[in-house]
């Protein structure tokens, strides 16, 4: 194998394979990129046998041949480098290949490619075309409610499902830690119904892979699934990536019955959110390094945020709300509230709530489809 290639856009790719690679597995073989030349293009591939990635990047190929190198060791020797473009060579006496620029020469050992993992055949059945912005924004309004170990497998997934309302057919992303659930709903044109559980680290890793097309003003990005598999394909200029996982093959809990994400409350409470943010700021200095609780008291004409007696003391503030029925308290992990905010696009926060037991509803109260629900926490 002997190819010349720009070295910044092989730096971007290999950074994005690397995230496929195995990172705890004793089989050399699962911490190498598989590198393929063949007539005018780098074939990369990597997986940890539960995610897998293939990029199709288009170079210039002296001599065609294929290899697998460990891909830390790679990456690290490539980001050294400094020259526009390099020269990768294979000596198959040595079982070495050779990195060269004006200025650098190293050699690195290398796997023969025939002892690399068979990557699976991309889904050709169900396909949706999905705008590449709306996907980052999807996965950002719901991925900080999980949570990376978790007493509950199950709960270390995201479900991606369809459903039909009288406004038509929507796409739903769920994600939850057990303690909160985010619910994200949208438009879409698919007709098929399904549902899909995806491991968590591969929609992160496919995010990323999202947000690089962003940045390279790709606009659309396809979906294929079958019964036990998802892939993701995205064309960036002369450049191919498909990225592949497995499905989990259990059911996701069923959050949407009313004890688990109520449609019927007897409080609700409209708040400025920066004022909100502004206010849990002042108390969490007093409860941050114990249990983030903060406790909310309404009132006619406001909310009281509360830390409690702790032991570095206590604090109080008040905000202006509407509040709409009964007077209530009730206390929840402060950090929910801000992670929430954080994805908001209007002012407006809006806290439906039961009682100081049962789950609340938190919402962006200009935006329907965006749905948060939190458990509070018991007190005596």
């Amino acid at each position: 194998m002997k190819i010349s290639i720009e070295l910044p856009k092989l730096i971007e790719v290999i950074d994005i394979a690397s995230r496929f690679v195995s990172k705890n597995s004793t089989l050399p073989i699962l911490q190498n990129l598989y590198l393929k030349a063949s007539i005018d293009s780098l074939t990369i591939r990597a997986t940890d046998m539960e995610k897998y990635v293939e990029i199709e990047l288009p170079c210039q190929i002296t001599l065609e041949g294929a290899i697998t190198v460990n891909a830390k060791m790679f990456l690290d020797l490539l980001k050294v480098v400094e020259s526009p473009v390099i020269e990768l060579s294979v000596n198959p006496q040595t079982h070495q290949m050779q990195i060269r620029s004006a200025n650098d020469e190293f050699e690195l050992n290398w796997i023969p490619a025939s002892e690399y993992v068979a990557l699976p055949e991309v889904p050709q059945t169900n396909i949706l075309t999905m705008d590449t912005q709306s996907f980052i924004q999807w996965v950002n309004a719901v991925e900080y409610t999980i949570v990376e170990k978790n007493f509950s497998p199950v709960l270390t997934w995201v479900l991606l499902k369809t459903k039909s309302w009288e406004t038509g057919k929507k796409l739903i992303f769920v994600w939850t830690d057990s303690f909160r659930i985010a619910e994200f709903k949208t438009q879409t044109t698919i007709s098929e119904d399904f549902a899909l559980i995806i491991p968590k680290t591969a929609i992160n890793d496919i995010a990323n892979i999202t947000k690089y097309a962003v940045d390279q003003e790709t606009p659309d990005m396809k979906m294929k699934f079958s019964d036990n598999l998802i892939g993701f394909e995205y064309q960036i200029g002369t450049m191919k990536i498909t990225a592949t996982t497995l499905l989990i093959q259990w059911s996701f809990p069923d959050y949407e019955r009313e004890e688990i994400m109520p449609t019927h409350f007897s409080t609700t409470i409209l708040v400025d959110k920066t004022l909100c943010e502004k206010a849990i700021k002042k108390i969490w200095i007093l409860t941050k390094d114990i249990n983030n609780y903060i406790q909310i008291e309404t009132q006619a004409d406001g909310v009281i945020i509360s830390s409690g007696k702790t032991d570095k003391g206590a604090g109080t503030t008040k905000i202006a709300a509407i509040v709409d029925w009964e007077n209530l308290t009730f206390a929840l992990n402060w950090r929910y509230v801000t992670d929430f905010i954080k994805m908001m696009d209007s002012d407006e926060l809006q806290f439906n709530l039961i009682d100081h037991q049962k789950p609340m509803i938190i919402r962006d109260k200009w935006n329907e489809d965006y749905t948060y629900v939190v458990r509070p926490l018991i007190t005596n």
